[in-house]
């Protein structure tokens, strides 16, 4: 079966920015997929082309097995929820739904709102303005509007932006029923690991418009291990490691040193142990920690 999204080669230039260089990613069916990257790094970019919104330079973009750009009706069944939602704010909320449903050629608007009420937890406030909800209820609202064309594929641009923390988590779990009630296919664009990887089956990592990774959260982590060290002469055991070939990150209170794996951990301990011995370093902890997507881009 046919990968509902797919990108082979992808290239994208503004002027003399490469917003996409080269860019092979391939979605899911019905799973869920983080797609993670620093302010930049080509997030928007790339959604805006798998919906067609915008050409690529150069390579190939299949949205449910045909090109977007060239066809608008592989974006059918496809829903979308931008970085910040704007829904008219002179209507009820459940007014500018049941206008979508007609558009969308409902036969029955207010079944087809009602159920997408429900499904994003917006029961209770359809009747207020768009204008008159909090940021989360914003959030809901879009999500409903996006559901009203009965998606398949459900594509949101930074969804947890501009909420605060609880809201966050209750969107990000919201998104997950979604994907297991609705059998949706879920693709979603974040800057924060912890976030991203808490709920993708599958992530995608992009810096400065090329790909850096493709893979499950903990193949990620796999890849970028991150120990912090405590010693007594941080200085200098910096030094030392970087002759060693680690790279290190030194701050007043430790020493953070990325690893290419956890199967490096092994070989730092041994040479922890070495130049210890060898330089009368003491050693007073070494743990590993979970790394931020800024950690790990940091190592690149």
């Amino acid at each position: 079966m046919r990968a509902p999204i797919i990108l082979e080669n992808v290239t994208k230039t503004y002027g003399n920015k490469k917003a996409l260089l080269n860019v092979s990613i391939t979605v899911k069916e019905k799973k869920i997929t983080g797609l993670l990257g620093p302010n930049g790094s080509g997030k928007t970019t790339m959604i805006k082309i798998i919906l067609g919104i915008i050409r690529k330079d150069t390579g190939k973009v299949l949205l449910r097995g045909t090109d977007p750009f060239k066809d608008p009706r592989a974006r059918e069944h496809v829903g979308y929820i931008p970085e910040r939602p704007e829904l008219p704010n002179s209507m009820p909320v459940r007014e500018v739904l049941i206008t979508a449903a007609r558009i969308y050629g409902s036969t029955s608007p207010k079944d087809t709102v009602d159920e997408a009420i429900s499904l994003a937890g917006l029961s209770g406030n359809e009747w207020k303005r768009f204008k008159e909800l909090s940021a989360g209820l914003k959030q809901r609202a879009a999500i409903a509007h996006a559901l009203i064309s009965n998606p398949d594929i459900l594509i949101a641009d930074e969804p947890t932006s501009n909420l605060d923390p609880i809201e966050r988590v209750r969107i990000l779990d919201l998104l997950v029923d979604l994907n297991r009630k609705e059998n949706l296919t879920l693709l979603f664009t974040g800057h924060v690991l912890a976030e991203v990887s808490r709920i993708a089956e599958d992530i995608i990592v992009l810096r400065n418009g090329k790909l850096l990774f493709q893979g499950s959260p903990r193949n990620l982590m796999d890849i970028a291990s991150i120990v912090a060290i405590r010693a007594n002469d941080l200085v200098r055991l910096s030094k030392l490691l970087e002759e060693q070939g680690f790279k290190t990150r030194y701050t007043p209170f430790s020493l953070t040193v990325y690893l290419s794996g956890r199967e490096e951990i092994p070989r730092l301990m041994k040479v922890l142990g070495i130049l210890a011995g060898r330089h009368g370093i003491d050693i007073y902890s070494i743990d590993t920690v979970e790394a931020s997507l800024e950690e790990m881009l940091r190592r690149e």
